[in-house]
């Protein structure tokens, strides 16, 4: 990464894992004036809770595909039907000022980590598959084949944990909310970082 550029996070989880109300309230911490949220561009339908430019920056899938031809994204991928991107111009603005943070699945990680090899990649583990079913009924916006099909995901998506630099357990807001402020606010190295997540809980996901 640039010497003149800030630090950049990702922020990473299966579907329902509770990333954008984490963030959320990271984001309205007192000391968390010199963080930013990068807001991708999506081709999927708003939700009603949603906001655009706030929650992402929803497009067409022609006019996603012509930023694509005009190489004006950073990343971007396709994610159960819809794209979803990074836009390189904005991201580099934010970052020669402001630590960064981006809410992206593993192949939008894995792809940033490429070119920003400092970035720190931080992925949000669920203590059981029935509580990444639960958060994902209680949103109302999914149909029983939709949840399925993202709890089927989930399982690759977690099986990509050792490719991450952080692992946080988000079991408990306030548990998961003070992991997050020691990585992204108060800088904790990957190496001092005591993750919550075990091996025998992996394992249990994994199986």
């Amino acid at each position: 990464m640039d010497k003149n550029l800030n630090n950049l996070f990702v922020i990473s989880s299966p579907s329902g894992g509770g990333k954008s109300s984490l963030i959320e309230a990271l984001l309205s911490e007192p000391n968390a004036q010199n963080l930013s949220l990068s807001i991708s561009f999506t081709t999927r339908l708003k939700r009603s809770t949603e906001e655009d430019g706030k929650n992402y920056y929803f497009i067409d899938r022609k006019e996603f595909e012509k930023k694509i031809n005009n190489n004006d994204f950073l990343e971007y991928a396709e994610v159960f039907n819809n794209f979803y991107g990074t836009e390189r111009q904005k991201t580099e603005k934010i970052l020669k000022s402001k630590d960064l943070l981006l809410e992206l699945d593993w192949q939008g990680a894995f792809n940033i980590k490429e070119k920003f090899i400092e970035t720190k990649n931080i992925f949000l583990i669920p203590p059981s598959f029935d509580d990444l079913k639960k958060r994902l009924k209680n949103r109302g916006t999914e149909s029983n084949e939709s949840i399925e099909m993202r709890l089927s995901a989930a399982k690759e998506e977690i099986s990509k944990h050792s490719s991450y630099d952080y692992l946080v357990l988000n079991d408990n807001f306030e548990f998961a909310l003070e992991d997050l402020k020691k990585i992204v606010l108060n800088k904790v190295s990957a190496e001092d970082f005591e993750s919550r997540v075990t091996d025998k809980l992996l394992n249990k996901l994994l199986d």
